[in-house]
């Protein structure tokens, strides 16, 4: 079985890599830029609801996996957005959508700050058998501010600071990443992105670690993580509009788990990989 993971994970990045700049080895042409129609709308309703289906680990460093569906839903007026799916959908290009009620404190054609509410399920045992005697990681509501800056050529580059607004184990979690947008055709888009994160020795120990009681309980030895790196992703999606209403969205990533929560006995596979896919009514 391990031999067989490790040839998946080169075929499944070169499959990406060639879906993305397609048969002939040349580049797509990128994105035109938003409109000035668009531009202007700024205090103006917007929305889109439908079924989101994903295939991932069943948690962070497992080799298990799972399948989810759920019904994906986002709604804006004008700096003020809510949704529980991270980049499901928007109209207009240039902006990413984040998870839960957002408020955009500063946003022009090259930098926008955004801070944002949502509630984290934490993790449960039953989620996976691997985790059997390890405590669940509460539920909690976290707290997000994130700074993205737009160069020229569809390139964006974003950092990001999460926390724990109740003190219940999630701790404090920060990443940075890179994307580029491009369109394919005059409907679709790709996009491609690359990400590093590092958390805290709390959110590691909450969800990586594994103290006393829970080693006797599991039959896993001890374990007490530091803060540290947490992970590296590479994705690629693509965005295909259907008609003037119905948009629809798919796409993967391959990662890889690192630092402390890579020696963690609780992660059973450092490199992961998952795939999503989803369609939209817009209004």
């Amino acid at each position: 079985m391990a031999a067989g993971r490790s040839r998946g994970w080169p075929l499944l990045v070169g499959c990406l890599v060639r879906a993305a700049w397609g048969a002939d080895g040349k580049p797509p042409e990128p994105p035109e830029p938003p409109t000035a129609a668009a531009s202007a709308a700024v205090w103006a309703w917007e929305g889109a609801f439908g079924p989101l289906a994903t295939l991932s680990p069943q948690y962070s460093g497992s080799a298990a996996r799972k399948t989810t569906i759920v019904p994906g839903f986002y709604l804006r007026y004008g700096r003020i957005s809510v949704s529980n799916a991270s980049g499901f959908v928007t109209r207009r290009n240039k902006d990413d959508v984040f998870r839960g009620l957002g408020l955009d404190l500063k946003e022009d054609d090259r930098l926008r700050l955004n801070v944002a509410l949502r509630l984290d399920n934490g993790r449960r045992s039953s989620d996976s058998s691997a985790l059997a005697g390890i405590a669940d990681v509460r539920r909690t509501i976290r707290a997000r501010t994130s700074l993205t800056y737009a160069f020229d050529g569809g390139w964006k580059a974003a950092a990001g600071w999460g926390a724990d607004l109740l003190g219940r184990g999630g701790g404090n979690v920060l990443d940075a990443g890179v994307s580029h947008d491009r369109r394919v055709g005059e409907a679709t888009t790709w996009s491609v992105s690359a990400g590093l994160s590092l958390a805290d020795g709390r959110y590691m120990r909450s969800y990586y670690g594994i103290t006393e009681a829970e080693s006797t309980a599991s039959g896993r030895p001890a374990y007490t993580p530091g803060a540290g790196l947490r992970d590296l992703s590479l994705g690629m999606g693509w965005r295909s509009e259907l008609d003037p209403r119905w948009v629809a969205l798919w796409g993967g990533s391959v990662g890889r788990v690192l630092g402390p929560a890579a020696r963690s006995p609780l992660t059973t596979a450092t490199r992961e990989w998952s795939l999503n896919a989803g369609i939209a009514r817009r209004f």
